[in-house]
């Protein structure tokens, strides 16, 4: 432990790795007369005074905007014993080996403390006890400054002051992180950590931007956005790219386009924005299956905040300026902030809890909570009579400190178990895991060997503190992968251990090797072009991986080749394993049916409708002989591709007016989603006026052979047949509780045959569907000029009364509900055209 003497000057503890500016480079850049800086003064006071005293004016406006002065680095302090691993204050001086054992530990008083990732980020303002001289901005000459009579003033140098190293902060990130990773590898369930983060994160931001308004420093925003970016973009494209690389060796080829896409948002910070959109897609692949690149949502987040929230500052810069307080009216500013944002959490979160969950707006409360206990904090420390370990005072009420410090680790630790973070947050609940790592920042140093920030202080919390940022970015890809590869939902008490343990091995090497060297790079801090390369350069290359590998993935397939026997009959399961099974996993995304044209000409509807993406397979000024309207859900949209041979054949124009999750039945009191899609297609076909429409007329169920004929079936068929409209009436295909697709995917990749994951994945008829169809009454129905002919495709989609994944050499289903394209083009469209001739003859 460094003297008290030394602790009484504010010298900062500084890391050893930490590169020292040459001194004759100090001293060539140095006006002549100026005197040398102070090495050792750290940042201004962040302190009750800031609410009262006036100063003086801030820079200039330009170089508020563009500027922001390097902190001069600062001496270091002797190794402590071996004690120091397991309590006390980490060693700042370390023998090569013994550092490259230990990994980058850096306890100093940073200067600068922008987010809760940062790795010596746990700095709190500038730390004075009561009584202390505060930092005075006064250009009065003093007459103790030893200048001559006749000199003109001199400015008084500020008191020296202490920063104050929060080492408690620091192991709260550890605790935060372990929570994460442990939740995520055994319990498979969120700890709310990550909210802890984006409270830290404001915490700090907050502190940071209000050092330099009353410190007299330019807020350099910009140079803010290019040192922060420039420190977290490397590290995680560094992990994006492994990702992509263990995901094309590893996993499925059916993950692969999300996977590609995450990458590439990721490296962009709009990671949460496409899973919202993947939320609300009906068309998107599992949107909530796990993926290794999930997890950079949070990162996105906390990305955005770091863009949007500097900007609230220069709000209060003329303020500043103008030696007024900041606080006062940035609590207020924060506060509407956070309210609004609280407000939208809580309203969201009960209607839409799914996309709040990444929603920036619902979170962005989160990020006020920390910057206002940033803001208070100075005035509840004399309040009540804090104290920092280096003071050499005991604080006031250190039972009760050290007892509010346990609550709110035990409150942090139980809030996981207790609360169903995934389905409750971010609403009202979260601020469960905010007040309790607010509990322990307000306890700070308790003077208790029996403290929480005893405990948190400790070196091993340290060292996980210090890797927190490169952990969390890699614990999570690890134990995807590993899922996948085990086909486990979640990990073992062993293996789970071995993930871990592979995960804190691996980011210590990522902080060793990346991290570190960027954010300790002077040479990358010196220009900001520098800085803004190295982001430039992140991006490019996972933008470049993922675009490449969808590139090489696209160019120009060639035929599968044909097997030495007989083409495999696509009415039957194939005991052998084909040279190939279509479509591959990477073309999922172009199984779902489109017509090349948007409706127009006399087949442009009147008006439009949400949800409804009218198209037409004729061009506008066709001439066709009929017209076919598909109407009624993503089931009947699906059998699209069967009809294409017959309307070619016979000059038809088909128009897809099918909305996803909607049937077409006749229910008046039907509202929410699919309210009103009845009486708009029906106004569609009386300004059309089709010969012919195809909807499906049964829906089953996932989990059994319970197949019903929805309500208002039957009124809205008989709709169509008052109008002279036949109707061709399907049966539905069979759903699935798990994706069919990845199911047998996963058995053929291992090299099984398509009877192995027709054994695995496929199911009886008898375990799918009624044993008659529901909509056998239909066919009773008849109109002046038209009828109903009822589609029935099990034979074709359950040969032999067995409903498998594959058939032939092609995947049946697309996921666990709708069918392949190809399967339909190739085995369904056979059968619809013999059932369209029978019904048009």
């Amino acid at each position: 432990m460094p003297s008290t003497s030394a602790q009484r000057k504010g010298i900062t503890i500084s890391s050893p790795s930490d590169p020292a500016r040459p001194r004759d480079e100090e001293q060539r850049t140095r006006p002549l007369g100026e005197p040398e800086p102070d090495r050792q003064a750290p940042e201004a006071a962040a302190d009750i005074s800031a609410w009262e005293q006036p100063g003086e004016p801030l820079a200039d406006e330009l170089a508020d905007w563009t500027q922001e002065p390097e902190p001069a680095p600062s001496p270091s302090l002797p190794r402590s014993d071996l004690a120091a691993w397991t309590a006390g204050p980490l060693p700042s001086q370390t023998s090569s080996l013994g550092d490259w054992l230990q990994g980058p530990i850096e306890l100093h008083a940073e200067r600068e403390a922008e987010d809760a990732w940062s790795t010596s980020g746990a700095v709190s303002g500038t730390w004075r006890p009561r009584g202390e001289a505060t930092r005075s901005r006064s250009t009065v000459p003093s007459p103790t400054d030893g200048t001559a009579a006749g000199q003109g003033p001199a400015v008084v140098e500020p008191a020296a002051s202490r920063p104050a190293f929060r080492g408690e902060l620091h192991g709260l990130r550890a605790v935060a992180l372990g929570l994460v990773a442990i939740y995520h590898i055994w319990l498979g369930r969120v700890s709310g950590g990550v909210d802890v983060f984006l409270f830290l994160s404001a915490f700090f931001l907050t502190g940071t931007f209000v050092r330099r308004l009353e410190s007299g420093r330019p807020l350099g925003v910009p140079r803010y956005w290019l040192h922060t970016f420039k420190r977290l973009l490397p590290p995680a494209a560094i992990t994006i790219l492994l990702s992509l690389a263990a995901t094309a060796a590893l996993l499925p080829a059916s993950m692969w386009q999300t996977v590609m896409q995450e990458a590439v948002a990721s490296a962009a910070y709009v990671q949460n924005l496409l899973l919202v959109m993947l939320q609300v897609d009906y068309h998107a692949r599992d949107a909530g299956a796990a993926s290794p690149l999930q997890h950079f949502w949070s990162l996105s987040v906390q990305g955005q905040a770091f863009v949007v929230w500097p900007l609230l500052f220069l709000l209060v810069v003329r303020r500043a300026r103008a030696g007024k307080p900041v606080r006062r009216p940035l609590i207020a500013i924060i506060a509407l902030i956070g309210a609004a944002s609280l407000t939208w959490s809580i309203i969201s979160t009960q209607s839409q809890q799914q996309i709040a969950y990444f929603d920036t707006t619902a979170r962005l409360w989160e990020f006020a909570a920390g910057s206002l206990l940033a803001l208070a904090l100075p005035l509840l420390d004399r309040l009540t009579g804090a104290r920092r370990p280096e003071d050499g005072q005991a604080p006031s009420h250190r039972t009760l400190r050290a007892l509010t410090g346990w609550a709110g680790i035990a409150a942090l630790l139980a809030c996981g178990v207790v609360l169903d973070v995934s389905s409750m947050f971010p609403g009202w609940i979260a601020l469960w895991p905010l007040a309790a790592a607010g509990a322990v920042v307000v306890a700070g140093h308790s003077g208790r060997r029996w403290g929480v920030d005893a405990l948190l202080s400790t070196r091993p919390a340290a060292f996980v503190g210090d890797i927190s940022y490169a952990l969390y970015l890699v614990h999570w890809p690890i134990l995807v992968i590993w899922l996948h590869h085990s086909g486990q939902e979640r990990a073992g008490l062993l293996d789970g251990l071995v993930v871990l343990s592979g995960s804190v091995l691996l980011a210590w090497l990522v902080t060793r090797a990346v991290d570190a060297p960027v954010r300790r790079s002077r040479w990358l801090e010196a220009r900001p072009w520098r800085a803004l390369t190295a982001i430039a350069l992140s991006f490019a290359l996972v933008a470049g991986a993922a675009g490449g590998w969808w590139a090489f993935l696209h160019r120009e397939q060639p035929q599968p080749p044909v097997a030495d026997g007989p083409s495999i009959a696509t009415d039957e399961v194939a005991t052998i394993a084909p040279p190939d099974v279509r479509p591959y996993g990477w073309q999922l995304g172009a199984q779902w049916p489109d017509l090349p044209e948007r409706c127009g000409g006399e087949w442009a509807p009147e008006s439009g409708f949400r949800h409804v993406n009218c198209q037409q397979l004729l061009p506008d000024d066709a001439d066709a002989a009929k017209t076919l309207v598909v109407v009624g859900s993503s089931h009947s949209r699906q059998l699209i591709p069967a009809l294409l041979p017959w309307a070619e054949e016979h000059d038809v124009q088909i128009v897809n007016l099918s909305m996803d999750g909607c049937s077409f039945r006749m229910l008046s009191s039907e509202t929410g989603y699919c309210g009103g899609y009845d009486s708009y297609v029906l106004d569609y076909l009386d300004q059309v006026q089709p010969e012919t429409v195809l909807t499906t007329v049964t829906v089953t169920a996932a989990d059994s052979a319970d197949e019903t004929m929805p309500s208002g079936t039957e009124d809205a068929v008989q709709q169509l047949l008052d109008r002279d409209i036949t109707v061709i009436a399907a049966r539905d295909t069979p759903r699935w509780e798990q994706d069919q697709y990845q199911c047998a995917e996963a058995v053929i990749d291992a090299g099984g045959t398509p009877a192995d994951a027709d054994a695995a994945c496929g199911a009886g008829v008898e375990d799918k569907l009624a044993p008659e169809n529901p909509a056998a009454p239909l066919a009773e129905l008849g109109g002046p000029e038209a009828g109903v002919t009822l589609l029935d495709l099990t034979s074709s989609i359950c040969p032999g009364s067995r409903c498998s994944p594959v058939l032939g050499d092609v995947f049946v289903y697309m996921d666990d509900n709708h069918l392949t394209r190809l399967f339909t083009e190739e085995t369904l469209a056979p059968a619809v055209t013999r059932e369209l001739e029978v019904a048009q003859a």
